[in-house]
C-alpha cells in the first residue's frame, strides 16, 4: 500500500523508466496506473534526489497542462526512497507497441495521431514547457483511437537551465532533433522535429534515418537527409517539411495542425504550409555526406555526446528521457505572455453574461427577440425556434485569474479543438433534436477582443450544411465561447459565421464597458 491509499494490483508492463502497475484508489475508489521510477543502481545520494525531484516536477506540470491529449498526473508518492507517479489509467497501448506488433499505420491514421499531438504540443509551449522526448514510445494510442502524449519528466538527467550540472543529452536519437545533436538547447522546433520522426515511424514502420546502433543514428541524422518515405502518400511532403535539418526552415504549429487536419478528414489535395526562406548560410546535407569543415569541432562536441548517450543507456538501462523546459520568449506565445499581466484580472467575481445581450440586440440575429436564460455552469442562451445564440465560459473558476492565465486557457482551447469525424448534440429548445455532426479544426477571424478564434459544426449525414459557428474570445481573464446556431436552413454557412462573429463582437465590446467601468 503506497502512501496508505494506493494498492498496487498488478504490473501492466516494462519500461526503461520502471514498471507501470494496475492499481486500486482505495480513497477515491477508482483504478489508476502508477508507475513505479526506476533509479539506476549505484546512484549516489544527489542522483537518487535528482530523480525524485524530477517526478515532483511532472507533477507539478500536470497541474498546468490540462490537455485531452495530454496524460494526466493525479499524484506522486515518495516510498521506499524512490518516487511513485499515480496517472490516469488509459487502456490501449503505445504507438511503437503497435506499429510493431501490427504494422504501418494507414495515412489518414497516422494524421489523425498528429493531430492530437500537435494540439498537446502547442498546449504545452503555451505553457512555456518543451517535451524534448516525443517518439513513437511516448505516444500513447487508446482503445477509442484517442492520441495521449506522455512522460513528461519522468526520467529526467538533464539539469535544467538555471542548473550549474553539465548538461546531458538524453532521449532516442532517432527522434532527437539535429540542433539538439549538436548541443543546442532546442525549442519547440525541436518538438516539431521529433513529432515528424514519430509521424515517420508510424506511416513507414521505421524511423526517418534507420541505423544498428544510436551512435550511427546520431551521426544520420546530423549528416543524412530521411529515407525517402514510400507508404506516406499526402503525408510524405509535409513529413518531409517538420524534418528540415534547420529549425526556422520548419513549418508552424499552426500550419502543421492544418495539413494534417485535413489529411484527417480525408481530403487528398492538402496545401502545403509556407515556410520561410532556408536562413544562410545552412547546412548542406548530402546522402553519405559529412559535416563541413567549418563544423569539425562541433562533430567532436556530438561524438562525446553520441558517448554519453551510449554511457547512459548502459548505467541507466534506458535508451530514453524526457526533460522539461521553459519555452524561448522567441516564441510568439512566450512573447505574447510576457507583456500580460500577473495580476488579478478586472472580473473578479462572475458577470451577468445574460445581461450583455439585451433581448432586443439578439432579435437582430433571431427570427424574434429572446431573453436570455442562465445556464447551470454560468453561461446564457437565446433560443427561439430555429435558431439561437449560446455564451458558455471556456474554463472553470476564471474568475480573479490573471490576463496572463487566461491567455493559457484561450491557448489551450485553441489547441483542444481538433476535428471530429462524428459527434451526436441536441438543442430541444430551438427544435433541434438529436443530430450527427462533425466539427472543424481552429479558424482565424477577425480579431475580437483581445484575442479570438472560430471554429464550426457541420450536419454530418443528411444536409452537409453548417448549423453552428462559434467563436472564442479573450477580454482581459475572461474566455468565452459564443455560438450562434440555425438549424432551419434560413440562413447560408457564411451568414452563420458572420453571426457568430457578430455576437461574440457585442460580447466583447459590453465586457470592454464593464472593465472601463462604463
Amino acid at each position: 500500500m503506497l502512501a496508505g491509499r494506493y494498492r498496487l494490483l498488478n504490473p501492466l508492463g516494462e519500461g526503461g523508466a520502471g514498471t507501470v502497475w494496475l492499481a486500486a484508489d482505495e480513497t477515491l475508489g477508482r483504478d489508476v496506473a502508477v508507475k513505479e521510477v526506476r533509479i539506476p543502481p549505484g546512484l549516489d545520494a544527489a542522483g537518487r534526489q535528482e530523480v525524485c525531484a524530477a517526478a515532483l516536477r511532472e507533477a507539478n506540470l500536470a497541474a498546468r497542462l490540462k490537455h485531452p491529449s495530454i496524460v494526466t498526473v493525479h499524484d506522486v508518492v515518495i516510498e521506499q526512497d524512490r518516487p511513485w507517479l499515480v496517472m490516469e489509467l488509459l487502456s490501449g497501448a503505445s504507438l511503437e507497441q503497435t506499429v510493431r506488433d501490427r504494422s504501418p499505420l494507414p495515412v489518414h491514421q497516422v494524421a489523425r495521431i498528429g493531430v492530437g499531438i500537435v494540439s498537446a504540443l502547442g498546449a504545452a509551449h503555451a505553457a512555456g514547457v518543451v517535451h524534448r522526448d516525443v517518439k513513437p514510445g511516448n505516444v500513447f494510442l487508446t482503445r477509442t483511437g484517442k492520441a495521449v502524449l506522455t512522460d513528461f519528466g519522468v526520467a529526467v538527467v538533464e539539469g535544467e537551465g538555471t542548473s550549474s550540472r553539465t548538461d546531458h543529452l538524453v532521449g532516442s536519437p532517432n527522434y532527437i532533433a539535429p540542433e539538439r545533436l549538436r548541443g543546442e538547447r532546442g525549442g519547440p522546433a525541436s518538438d516539431l522535429w521529433s513529432l515528424g520522426a514519430t509521424l515517420y515511424f508510424a506511416v513507414e514502420g521505421t524511423p526517418p534515418h534507420p541505423a544498428e546502433s544510436p551512435i550511427a543514428a546520431i551521426g544520420r541524422v546530423l549528416t543524412e537527409p530521411p529515407r525517402p518515405p514510400e507508404r506516406a502518400g499526402a503525408l510524405g511532403p509535409l513529413l518531409m517539411l517538420m524534418l528540415d535539418p534547420v529549425p526556422e526552415a520548419r513549418p508552424s504549429f499552426d500550419a502543421v495542425a492544418r495539413s494534417l487536419g485535413e489529411l484527417a478528414s480525408g481530403r487528398t489535395a492538402v496545401a502545403l504550409p509556407h515556410v520561410p526562406d532556408r536562413p544562410a548560410p545552412a547546412p548542406s546535407y548530402a546522402h553519405g555526406g559529412v559535416v563541413p569543415p567549418d563544423g569539425r569541432s562541433r562533430r567532436r562536441a556530438v561524438l562525446w555526446a553520441a558517448a554519453e548517450v551510449a554511457a547512459v543507456a548502459a548505467v541507466v538501462g534506458i535508451t530514453f528521457g524526457v526533460t522539461f523546459l521553459f519555452a524561448s520568449d522567441s516564441t510568439a506565445a512566450e512573447e505574447k505572455k510576457a507583456v500580460l499581466s500577473e495580476s488579478p484580472g478586472v472580473f473578479a467575481t462572475p458577470v451577468d453574461v445574460c445581461a450583455l445581450i439585451p433581448a432586443a440586440m439578439a432579435g437582430r440575429l433571431l427570427p424574434a427577440p429572446a431573453e436570455g436564460k442562465p445556464t447551470n455552469d454560468g453561461g446564457c442562451q437565446w433560443p427561439t425556434s430555429g435558431a439561437g445564440l449560446e455564451v458558455r465560459l471556456s474554463g472553470d473558476k476564471q474568475w480573479g485569474k490573471s490576463p496572463r492565465q487566461a491567455h493559457e486557457l484561450f491557448v489551450n482551447r485553441r489547441n483542444g479543438v481538433i476535428p471530429s469525424g462524428e459527434n451526436a448534440w441536441s438543442w430541444p429548445e430551438i427544435q433541434a433534436g438529436l443530430r450527427s455532426s462533425r466539427s472543424t479544426a481552429p479558424r482565424t477571424v477577425k480579431p475580437v477582443g483581445d484575442e479570438s478564434f472560430g471554429y464550426d459544426v457541420y450536419e454530418n449525414r443528411k444536409t452537409g450544411r453548417l448549423e453552428q459557428s462559434y467563436v472564442v474570445v479573450r477580454v482581459d481573464n475572461l474566455v468565452l465561447d459564443v455560438g450562434y446556431s440555425v438549424v432551419d436552413g434560413s440562413k447560408d454557412g457564411p451568414a452563420i459565421q458572420a453571426g457568430a462573429h457578430t455576437a461574440a463582437t457585442w460580447i466583447a465590446n459590453a465586457l470592454n464597458k464593464q472593465k472601463a467601468g462604463e
